[in-house]
C-alpha cells in the first residue's frame, strides 16, 4: 500500500530521492574525510605530523550548527523551505565537486579541502530541518515511516556498493560517487520546487 502512495504522488518520489541521495552521500563523506585530510596534511607538512581529527570533527560540528541556524533565519524571512532547499543541495554539490577535485591534484590544496568540507558540513547542519519539513508537508503521516523505510533501501544500496568497491574506486572515486548523487538530488529538488510553485499549483487548479 505504502508503495502505491509514492508512485501515485510524484512530490514524495522527489522527497524520498532527495532524502536517499543526500544521506548516501554523506554516509561515504563520513567515512572518506579521515584519509582525505590525512593526505593533505601529510603534502603540506610532511608524513610524520599527525591528523588533528577531533579538532576537525568539532570544527565540523559548529558548520552544522551553523547551517542549522541558517536555516531558521531563512525560515522566519519567509522563504519557502523548497527554495532554500534547492539552494543547499545546489551549495554541496558544488562543495562535494570541489572536494573532489582537490583530492584529485597531485598535492592536495589543504586550504580548498578545508573549505570545501565545511562548507558540505554547513550544508549537512541545513539539510536535516529541511528534509523534516519537507517529509511533514508532503509524506501522509499514516505511511511516513514504511515510505521512509522504502527509500532507504537504495540509500543503503548505494552506500554498501561503494564501499564493496572502494579499492576500485579509491579516495576520488568515492568523493565523486558523492558529488553525483548530489547533482542528481539537485535536480530532483528543483523538480519539486518547480511542481509546487504558486505558478504550478494555479495551472493545475
Amino acid at each position: 500500500e505504502a508503495f502505491d502512495v509514492v508512485r501515485a504522488d510524484k512530490k514524495i518520489m522527489m522527497v524520498g530521492a532527495v532524502q536517499s541521495l543526500f544521506e548516501a552521500a554523506m554516509y561515504i563523506f563520513v567515512l572518506q574525510w579521515p584519509p582525505a585530510m590525512s593526505s593533505a596534511i601529510s603534502n603540506v607538512f610532511g608524513s610524520g605530523v599527525g591528523t588533528p581529527y577531533g579538532t576537525v570533527f568539532s570544527c565540523f560540528m559548529a558548520c552544522c550548527l551553523l547551517g542549522s541556524t541558517l536555516f531558521g533565519q531563512f525560515a522566519k524571512m519567509g522563504v519557502r523551505t523548497e527554495t532554500f532547499t534547492a539552494g543547499m543541495l545546489s551549495l554541496a554539490t558544488l562543495a562535494m565537486g570541489a572536494s573532489t577535485m582537490a583530492a584529485s591534484a597531485t598535492t592536495t590544496p589543504l586550504w580548498a579541502l578545508i573549505a570545501a568540507f565545511f562548507a558540505f558540513e554547513g550544508c549537512v547542519g541545513m539539510y536535516f530541518p529541511s528534509i523534516g519539513t519537507l517529509r511533514s508537508k508532503y509524506v501522509p503521516d499514516s505511511h511516513r515511516s514504511v515510505i521512509m523505510n522504502l527509500f532507504g533501501i537504495p540509500l543503503n544500496a548505494l552506500v554498501i556498493t561503494v564501499f564493496l568497491n572502494i579499492k576500485r574506486l579509491g579516495l576520488t572515486g568515492a568523493l565523486g560517487i558523492s558529488t553525483g548523487a548530489l547533482g542528481v538530488a539537485t535536480i530532483c529538488m528543483f523538480g519539486l520546487k518547480n511542481a509546487t510553485s504558486e505558478k504550478a499549483i494555479a495551472a493545475a487548479a
